[in-house]
C-alpha cells in the first residue's frame, strides 16, 4: 500500500467532516477499547466494521472510529460479534478465513 494511503486515514476537509460526524454518532471514543479521544480530528482513524476486502464501501454505516492500535490489530478480520452472528451460514473454510 502506498505511503499516501495510510490505514484508517482520509485526508482533508472531507475526512475531518466524516470523522466529526462519526464522533457525534458514536461518541468520541474508540469503538473497540472505548478509550476517549482528546482530539477526534487527529487521533481517530476510520475502521471498516465489515472489512473493505469483504464489502468495499465507505458508507458511514460501515465505518467506526478506532485508535490506531485497535485499527491495526483488527486488520482484515471480522469483529467477533459479527462472526458469531454469521456462524450458522459460514462453512469451515470461510470461518477460518474470516477469523
Amino acid at each position: 500500500m502506498a505511503s499516501r494511503h495510510r490505514c484508517g486515514h482520509m485526508r482533508g476537509a472531507k475526512g475531518r467532516r466524516k470523522r466529526l460526524a462519526l464522533a457525534r454518532r458514536d461518541g468520541a471514543r474508540c469503538f473497540y477499547c472505548r478509550a476517549p479521544f482528546t482530539d477526534v480530528a487527529t487521533e481517530a482513524t476510520f475502521d471498516h466494521y465489515v472489512p473493505y476486502t469483504l464489502w468495499p464501501t465507505n458508507e458511514r454505516f460501515n465505518l467506526v472510529l478506532a485508535c490506531a492500535d485497535c485499527n491495526c490489530r483488527k486488520g482484515h478480520t471480522l469483529p467477533i460479534g459479527l462472526l458469531i452472528a454469521l456462524r450458522p451460514w459460514l462453512t469451515r473454510a470461510e470461518w477460518a478465513a474470516a477469523a
